[in-house]
Protein backbone atom coordinates (compact mmCIF):
# COMPACT_ATOMS: atom_id res chain seq x y z
CA UNK A 1 0.00 0.00 0.00
CA UNK A 2 1.42 3.27 -1.04
CA UNK A 3 1.34 6.43 1.27
CA UNK A 4 -0.51 9.45 0.01
CA UNK A 5 0.83 13.03 -1.10
CA UNK A 6 -0.66 14.14 2.38
CA UNK A 7 0.58 11.14 4.25
CA UNK A 8 4.38 11.74 3.23
CA UNK A 9 4.11 15.39 4.14
CA UNK A 10 3.16 14.30 7.56
CA UNK A 11 6.37 12.28 7.60
CA UNK A 12 8.40 14.63 6.06
CA UNK A 13 7.09 17.26 8.81
CA UNK A 14 8.39 15.00 11.54
CA UNK A 15 11.57 14.38 10.19
CA UNK A 16 11.93 18.40 10.44
CA UNK A 17 10.91 18.54 13.80
CA UNK A 18 13.34 15.64 14.51
CA UNK A 19 15.73 18.57 12.74
CA UNK A 20 17.18 15.88 10.41
CA UNK A 21 18.99 18.68 8.27
CA UNK A 22 21.46 16.94 6.46
CA UNK A 23 21.16 16.72 2.86
CA UNK A 24 23.32 13.34 2.32
CA UNK A 25 20.66 11.81 4.90
CA UNK A 26 17.20 13.27 4.24
CA UNK A 27 16.09 11.37 1.48
CA UNK A 28 17.22 8.49 2.43
CA UNK A 29 15.49 8.48 5.55
CA UNK A 30 12.53 9.55 4.35
CA UNK A 31 12.50 6.82 2.22
CA UNK A 32 13.04 4.08 4.69
CA UNK A 33 10.46 5.54 6.77
CA UNK A 34 7.86 5.57 4.06
CA UNK A 35 8.98 2.25 3.14
CA UNK A 36 8.75 0.84 6.86
CA UNK A 37 5.24 2.56 7.07
CA UNK A 38 3.81 0.86 3.74
CA UNK A 39 5.16 -2.22 5.22
CA UNK A 40 2.96 -1.63 8.38
CA UNK A 41 0.14 -1.03 6.85
CA UNK A 42 0.31 -4.28 4.74
CA UNK A 43 -0.02 -5.89 7.95
CA UNK A 44 -3.41 -4.21 8.35
CA UNK A 45 -2.30 -1.23 10.62
CA UNK A 46 -3.59 2.18 9.75
CA UNK A 47 -1.82 4.81 9.03
CA UNK A 48 -1.48 6.77 12.16
CA UNK A 49 -0.45 3.68 14.10
CA UNK A 50 1.95 2.19 11.43
CA UNK A 51 3.34 5.97 12.08
CA UNK A 52 3.80 5.67 15.62
CA UNK A 53 5.02 2.48 15.74
CA UNK A 54 7.82 3.97 13.13
CA UNK A 55 8.81 6.61 14.83
CA UNK A 56 9.49 4.66 17.88
CA UNK A 57 11.74 2.61 15.81
CA UNK A 58 13.46 5.45 14.10
CA UNK A 59 13.29 7.29 17.73
CA UNK A 60 16.86 5.72 18.37
CA UNK A 61 19.04 6.73 15.24
CA UNK A 62 17.92 10.26 16.57
CA UNK A 63 19.61 10.33 19.89
CA UNK A 64 22.59 12.78 20.23
CA UNK A 65 26.14 10.77 20.96
CA UNK A 66 29.68 11.08 20.11
CA UNK A 67 32.55 9.09 19.09
CA UNK A 68 36.26 8.12 19.71
CA UNK A 69 37.33 9.53 16.14
CA UNK A 70 36.06 12.93 16.52
CA UNK A 71 35.89 13.38 20.33
CA UNK A 72 33.40 13.90 23.11
CA UNK A 73 32.57 17.61 22.06
CA UNK A 74 31.45 16.88 18.66
CA UNK A 75 28.32 15.53 19.40
CA UNK A 76 25.14 14.28 16.78
CA UNK A 77 22.71 12.02 15.85
CA UNK A 78 23.39 8.67 16.02
CA UNK A 79 22.78 8.42 12.53
CA UNK A 80 25.01 10.81 11.44
CA UNK A 81 27.56 9.64 13.89
CA UNK A 82 27.57 6.50 12.63
CA UNK A 83 27.75 7.33 8.76
CA UNK A 84 30.71 9.83 9.56
CA UNK A 85 32.61 7.01 11.53
CA UNK A 86 32.37 4.82 8.58
CA UNK A 87 33.70 7.16 5.95
CA UNK A 88 36.04 8.72 7.84
CA UNK A 89 37.33 5.88 9.89
CA UNK A 90 40.64 4.75 6.90
CA UNK A 91 41.34 8.53 6.84
CA UNK A 92 41.54 8.25 11.05
CA UNK A 93 44.28 5.60 10.55
CA UNK A 94 46.47 7.58 7.58
CA UNK A 95 46.39 10.60 10.06
CA UNK A 96 47.89 8.79 12.75
CA UNK A 97 50.46 6.98 10.46
CA UNK A 98 51.28 10.61 8.58
CA UNK A 99 52.04 11.57 12.37
CA UNK A 100 53.96 9.27 13.96
CA UNK A 101 55.83 7.47 10.66
CA UNK A 102 58.29 10.83 10.68
CA UNK A 103 59.06 11.29 13.88
CA UNK A 104 59.92 7.38 14.42
CA UNK A 105 61.77 7.52 10.79
CA UNK A 106 63.64 11.04 11.53
CA UNK A 107 64.95 9.50 15.57
CA UNK A 108 66.54 6.65 13.84
CA UNK A 109 67.91 7.87 10.54
CA UNK A 110 69.04 11.75 10.84
CA UNK A 111 68.46 13.71 7.69
CA UNK A 112 71.21 16.43 7.44
CA UNK A 113 71.97 18.86 4.85
CA UNK A 114 75.06 21.16 4.30
CA UNK A 115 75.32 24.60 5.35
CA UNK A 116 74.11 26.14 2.17
CA UNK A 117 70.92 23.92 1.77
CA UNK A 118 69.62 24.68 5.14
CA UNK A 119 67.94 27.85 4.28
CA UNK A 120 66.56 26.37 0.82
CA UNK A 121 65.00 23.34 1.98
CA UNK A 122 63.14 25.18 5.13
CA UNK A 123 61.98 28.01 2.58
CA UNK A 124 60.56 24.89 0.42
CA UNK A 125 59.06 23.55 3.47
CA UNK A 126 57.84 26.56 4.77
CA UNK A 127 56.23 28.34 1.65
CA UNK A 128 54.04 24.17 1.34
CA UNK A 129 53.03 24.34 4.89
CA UNK A 130 51.83 28.37 4.37
CA UNK A 131 50.16 27.07 1.23
CA UNK A 132 48.32 23.89 2.56
CA UNK A 133 47.40 26.69 6.24
CA UNK A 134 46.03 29.00 3.25
CA UNK A 135 43.85 26.22 1.59
CA UNK A 136 42.73 25.07 4.80
CA UNK A 137 41.33 28.65 5.72
CA UNK A 138 39.44 28.87 2.26
CA UNK A 139 37.49 25.35 2.98
CA UNK A 140 36.83 26.58 6.45
CA UNK A 141 35.52 29.74 4.90
CA UNK A 142 33.76 27.85 2.03
CA UNK A 143 32.22 25.35 4.52
CA UNK A 144 31.04 27.90 6.93
CA UNK A 145 29.17 30.38 4.20
CA UNK A 146 27.66 27.46 2.21
CA UNK A 147 25.63 26.86 5.42
CA UNK A 148 23.73 23.68 4.14
CA UNK A 149 24.43 20.65 6.09
CA UNK A 150 25.31 17.18 4.86
CA UNK A 151 27.92 14.37 6.80
CA UNK A 152 30.67 15.35 5.00
CA UNK A 153 30.81 18.86 6.80
CA UNK A 154 30.11 17.58 9.72
CA UNK A 155 33.28 15.79 9.65
CA UNK A 156 35.40 18.95 8.25
CA UNK A 157 33.94 20.78 11.09
CA UNK A 158 35.96 17.71 13.87
CA UNK A 159 39.17 18.25 11.48
CA UNK A 160 39.46 22.53 11.99
CA UNK A 161 41.13 22.20 14.89
CA UNK A 162 44.26 20.19 13.39
CA UNK A 163 45.37 23.70 11.25
CA UNK A 164 47.57 23.74 14.51
CA UNK A 165 50.05 21.48 12.87
CA UNK A 166 50.37 23.64 10.20
CA UNK A 167 50.99 27.21 12.28
CA UNK A 168 53.35 25.90 14.89
CA UNK A 169 56.15 25.33 12.52
CA UNK A 170 54.94 28.65 10.80
CA UNK A 171 55.20 30.42 13.96
CA UNK A 172 58.71 28.96 14.96
CA UNK A 173 60.29 28.81 11.64
CA UNK A 174 62.75 26.23 11.40
CA UNK A 175 62.06 22.07 10.08
CA UNK A 176 66.01 22.21 10.94
CA UNK A 177 67.70 22.18 14.32
CA UNK A 178 71.19 24.37 14.51
CA UNK A 179 73.21 20.96 12.98
CA UNK A 180 71.01 20.91 10.01
CA UNK A 181 69.14 18.10 10.18
CA UNK A 182 65.32 17.77 10.24
CA UNK A 183 63.50 17.82 13.65
CA UNK A 184 61.94 14.70 13.89
CA UNK A 185 58.73 16.51 15.92
CA UNK A 186 58.32 19.55 12.77
CA UNK A 187 58.52 17.28 9.93
CA UNK A 188 55.38 15.41 12.27
CA UNK A 189 53.63 18.33 12.18
CA UNK A 190 54.18 19.36 8.96
CA UNK A 191 52.76 15.70 7.86
CA UNK A 192 50.05 15.64 9.94
CA UNK A 193 48.94 18.83 8.64
CA UNK A 194 49.35 17.76 4.96
CA UNK A 195 47.61 15.14 5.75
CA UNK A 196 44.87 16.79 7.68
CA UNK A 197 44.56 19.32 4.54
CA UNK A 198 44.29 16.06 1.79
CA UNK A 199 41.53 14.82 4.38
CA UNK A 200 39.70 18.16 4.17
CA UNK A 201 39.85 18.59 0.62
CA UNK A 202 38.64 14.94 0.36
CA UNK A 203 35.75 15.74 2.26
CA UNK A 204 35.18 19.11 0.90
CA UNK A 205 34.75 17.88 -2.38
CA UNK A 206 32.23 15.16 -1.41
CA UNK A 207 30.17 18.01 0.85
CA UNK A 208 30.04 20.06 -2.80
CA UNK A 209 29.13 16.99 -4.35
CA UNK A 210 25.91 16.64 -2.34
CA UNK A 211 24.75 20.08 -2.45
CA UNK A 212 25.06 19.93 -6.00
CA UNK A 213 23.06 16.56 -6.29
CA UNK A 214 20.71 17.93 -4.05
CA UNK A 215 20.19 21.22 -6.37
CA UNK A 216 19.19 18.55 -9.11
CA UNK A 217 16.69 16.67 -7.05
Amino acid sequence: MELTKEQIEIVEHYLQNRKVEYLDLKVEILDHMILDIEQFMNKNHSFENALKMTTIKWEQHFKQRSSFYFGMFYAESKIVVDKAVKEFRPFYFLYLAAYLLPMFFLKNSAISFQEQEVNLINNLLLSATFLALIYMIYIIIKTQLSKQKSTYRFILKTQYIAVVFLIIPLLLGSFLDHKGQLSSIFMSFLSAGFMVTFICHHFYKKHQAVIEKYKRV
